[in-house]
């Protein structure tokens, strides 16, 4: 069957999804998607109330040069703008009060903690070039690859120095042990654990990297006009490529035939027949909530490792705030104790630790004359852990009162607008499981071959792309996730 004649049905729209879709459209095939939620992006979501916008999920990304690669591949000119951060963001600590400012000059990164950190520059250089080798030894070869069998992948991995091995054996922070002695300058570097929804005990050293692409590689970057305007343009994109998307649609039950899927059941009823299918919801809740598959099973599921769950809030403020950058991280005085114990909901969150994003520093568009749009990020316990948010007004409160503090600016006296989304808000609005923020963890027995597949183990005309399947969480790896999938359905055409 000529590959115009092929109809493939995405389900989801977040960037993985979209990316996938537009790539599958270029190549021939006639795509169709289906998005649970009211307007397409997934996490990767815009809020409009009173006046003001805010972005609902990712404020900033990194490797830019993956977007790159997708608009060659299509062959079209990006449809928005990328600011590279400098500053990249700003830490605050309550205990010492202390607050430093990130920047990528590694002399004015060095300033900042001279009175801590003696030597800073050339103990951050030696991280760097660990860190750096070990992304360029690994970023083509491992993570941007497909792979068939156990075999596969342990071959691809002897192919990495062995010089890296220790990092898969040790913690981030335990790396980060190794390089400094100021808790505050550990604590700030491996901030990069939790972008991955985890934490810096528990998440590999090799995820150092992150700091590497932060500071050397490519920086980190947002969008002019909000992190949506991605979104936006590639909508545009496929319009021009007269892809459908049908909104409020919620996928609940499949049918098959002789070992194929031959369609998906929506919330009412209606059937959605296909050639074959792209899954853009998570991979490993897709299986246990649709296909009902025993290996995915709810036991199985709760005892794998998910990220982090966000309780977020999309507050409006009226005045400008001096006291807040662009992008600020506001941490206690108990960090070990806090990592430790957040992810299971054994330490009260009182005082929590928490994310700030001001888009209007950089968009004043995004908020009235003389208002500011401020995004809260608090990482919290996914629901098998904290079933229960009826408290949820408190802990908003309790952040609010401390950033009052912490900021310089009464924010509850000037409040014109506030949105929560607790965890059980993210479940019900993206279907992630549990609540979990950024999908499956990323520790050794969940990355590479050991993630879910981005081929269905029974239906040979199902894929998947986005966070919790190949190659992980983040804007850049859906990006990469797209071409993977792209490859994976293609290279499987002839059987197909």
């Amino acid at each position: 069957m000529h590959k115009m004649n092929r109809k493939i049905l995405v389900v989801g729209t977040g960037l993985a999804g979209l990316t996938a879709a537009l790539r599958l459209s270029k190549l021939g095939y006639h795509v169709e998607m289906v998005e649970k939620h009211h307007q397409a992006g997934g996490r990767l979501n815009q809020l409009k109330k009173d006046g003001f916008t805010w972005d609902v999920g990712p404020s900033f990304f990194s490797m830019s040069y993956e977007f790159d690669e997708f608009f060659a591949f299509m062959e079209m000119d990006p449809p928005f703008e990328f600011i590279r951060l400098d500053p990249l963001y700003t830490v605050q600590f309550s205990g010492s009060g202390n607050k430093y400012t990130i920047y990528r000059d590694l002399d004015r990164l060095a300033e900042e903690f001279r009175q801590i950190e003696p030597g800073f520059r050339a103990k951050m250089e030696r991280l760097l070039g660990s860190a750096g080798k070990f992304f360029h030894d690994t970023d083509d070869l491992v993570i941007k690859k497909n792979y068939n069998s156990m075999l596969h992948w342990l071959f691809t991995l002897a192919r990495v120095p062995w010089g890296h091995a220790p990092k898969l054996f040790r913690s981030v922070m335990k790396e980060l042990d190794r390089h400094f002695t100021s808790d505050e300058v550990k604590q700030i570097f491996s901030l990069v654990a939790f972008f991955l929804g985890a934490t810096p005990y528990d998440t590999p050293a090799l995820y150092t990297l992150l700091t590497y692409t932060e500071l050397v590689h490519d920086g980190y970057h947002n969008v002019r006009g909000g992190m949506y305007r991605i979104v936006e343009g590639l909508l545009a994109e496929m319009e021009k490529r007269g892809i459908q998307v049908h909104y409020d649609t919620e996928i609940v039950d499949f049918r098959e035939q002789n070992g194929r899927l031959v369609s998906l059941t929506d919330q009412h009823g209606k059937s959605w027949e296909a050639d074959m299918f792209v899954i853009n919801s998570d991979a490993a809740g897709f299986r246990h909530v649709v296909f009902r598959r025993e290996h995915f099973s709810e036991e199985k599921l709760d005892r794998m490792k998910w990220t982090l769950a966000p309780f977020t809030m999309y507050l409006g403020v009226k005045g400008k705030i001096a006291g807040l950058e662009h992008h600020n991280y506001f941490l206690g005085d108990n960090f070990e104790e806090y990592a430790g114990k957040i992810f299971k909901n054994s330490i009260s969150l009182e005082k929590p630790y928490y994310y700030v994003n001001v888009n209007s520093k950089f968009n004043p568009e995004m908020a009235p004359e003389g208002h500011e749009n401020l995004f809260i990020l608090c990482p919290v316990p996914d629901l098998r852990f904290k079933p229960d948010w009826s408290d949820r007004d408190k802990l908003a409160d309790d952040i609010i009162a401390d950033l009052s503090v912490r900021s310089g600016f009464d924010i509850r006296s000037n409040l014109v607008t506030k949105t929560v989304f607790d965890p059980v808000d993210w479940g019900k609005m993206f279907n992630l499981y549990k609540g979990s923020g950024l999908g499956l963890a990323h520790d050794l027995n969940q990355i590479g071959y050991f993630r879910p597949k981005n081929i269905d183990e029974k239906f040979g005309n199902v894929f998947y792309t986005g966070a919790s399947t190949i190659p992980g969480t983040g804007l850049p790896m859906a990006v990469i996730s797209s071409k993977l999938v792209t490859d994976r359905i293609t290279g499987a055409y002839d059987s197909v």
